[in-house]
């Protein structure tokens, strides 16, 4: 899979209610900033994850010896202040504070040339390094890490918060797999919703994104359980449901919804599985799944406590497999598999099927080209007018995704590591070679 750089200002107003803006616009969260040497209170430590704009670092805190995460943001960024971003990032990490499944903001240090958030240190690291040398997970794994990510994402929306990121790489253990607890992390792209505003916004990564955020309609708590469904085939089969031979075909995926469910794939899954994953994968927002309901759904609903299930797994990783079995006829919980899911193996889609997808044989390049790049905007604002014109540059790609042709008025500039689109005609937007801007807090 080639890797897309599409990068456009957001169209949409930026003040949410419920948020207090600071006099020149920006939010102000309610952390103070400290303005004091980070060095006098954490020894650093070793880096742990980078992006284009952030490098985060292990700290060690110098009194109480506590072990944090450190996110090193830099403010400008192609010679304009991107602080508002930032900051709006600190007040949706307040929003979410105290659960324990949302990784805790703890405080935030500013620099003459960057902002540092301090978090919780996750010492297992991310659900996507896992996934890639596992393969796939087991199914009693993924229904454990899905209720924990529902409780998170539960927590948010009830306070109207969507997190429009969700992916592997944003999902983290507390220890080392398998004994780990699950924490959401990386709320950079999150926003209030229900406000009264509609929020438009071509933002996420092409792999999780949903039909509505390629047509540039409004988003909301239901984009999330698009980005869920997409997470939990890729779990259960190290495989991204609508991945492409390049991100236009994928893009083109996801607005027709070409949903399958190889055999080879899905052999060792229950049914409850795929229904689960088929409910959230629907193009109507209306008609996905909410994270309440998905936490009722007879596959997470009917089963043991997540202790339980963290029991089964590790008895899955030592091979103990009569005691899981037995275990599994005590919880009489027909969906929960205890064989562990097949090799991923790579399959051609017949011409006469409209999926246009490449599955790889290796299913850790599959989910390293998956998570290769975010699709990112500068936050703007936006008109009826330039609504209409994104619309119809949205629907010009993808009819020429699918007849072939030139996707005009965008550009298809391409080279060996991507494709970057370059607006022609929908006013105020900028390119960028590189689209990795996002870095997880471990």
């Amino acid at each position: 899979m080639n890797g897309i750089a599409l990068r456009q200002y957001q169209h949409y107003h930026n003040s949410v209610s419920g948020i207090s803006p600071c006099t020149e616009g920006k939010y102000r969260p309610s952390t103070s900033i400290r303005t004091d040497t980070l060095t006098d209170k954490y020894t650093i430590q070793g880096e742990i994850g980078r992006g284009k704009f952030a490098v985060v670092k292990k700290c060690i805190h110098n009194e109480t010896g506590e072990e944090v995460a450190a996110k090193f943001i830099r403010k400008r960024r192609k010679g304009k202040s991107c602080r508002e971003e930032i900051l709006r990032e600190v007040v949706m990490l307040e929003l979410g504070l105290e659960h324990p499944r949302l990784v805790d903001l703890k405080e935030v240090f500013e620099t003459p040339n960057e902002l540092v958030l301090i978090t919780e240190y996750c010492a297992g690291g991310e659900l996507f390094t896992e996934c890639v040398i596992e393969e796939s997970f087991t199914e009693s794994d993924v229904i454990r890490f899905l209720i924990q990510i529902l409780e998170g994402l539960a927590y948010l929306h009830e306070r109207n918060i969507v997190h429009l990121d969700l992916k592997p790489q944003n999902i983290l253990f507390t220890k080392p797999f398998p004994h780990g607890d699950i924490k959401v992390c990386d709320l950079g792209f999150a926003c209030l919703v229900n406000t009264g505003e509609d929020i438009r916004d071509i933002i996420g990564t092409p792999d999780y994104v949903a039909p509505e955020v390629l047509s540039y309609e409004p988003l909301g708590l239901y984009t999330d359980m698009w980005s869920l469904g997409v997470l939990t085939y890729v779990m259960l089969t190290a495989h991204s449901p609508f991945a492409g031979k390049d991100n236009q075909e994928t893009f083109l995926n996801i607005s027709q919804v070409n949903l399958d469910f190889p055999e080879n794939l899905f052999k060792e899954t229950s049914p409850q599985a795929q229904d689960f994953i088929t409910r959230l994968l629907v193009k109507e927002p209306e008609d996905r799944m909410t994270a309440k309901q998905c936490m009722q759904h007879p596959w997470l609903s009917c089963r043991v406590d997540p202790e339980k299930i963290l029991e089964i797994s590790i008895k899955e990783e030592e091979g103990i497999s009569d005691q899981l079995k037995s275990t599994n006829q005590d919880t009489n919980c027909e969906s929960i598999t205890n064989e562990n899911t097949s090799e991923c193996e790579s399959t051609n889609q017949n011409s006469d099927n409209s999926r246009l997808t490449t599955k790889k044989e290796n299913p850790e390049e599959v989910l390293r080209e998956i998570s290769k790049e975010n699709i990112s905007t500068e936050r703007g604002t936006s008109g009826d007018e330039e609504v209409k014109k994104f619309k119809k540059c949205s629907e010009d790609i993808l009819d020429s995704c699918g007849k072939g042709v030139d996707s005009s008025p965008m550009e298809c500039n391409e080279n060996k590591d991507s494709i970057t689109f370059t607006p022609s005609s929908i006013g105020p937007m900028e390119a960028d070679d590189d689209a990795d801007n996002k870095v997880s807090y471990v």
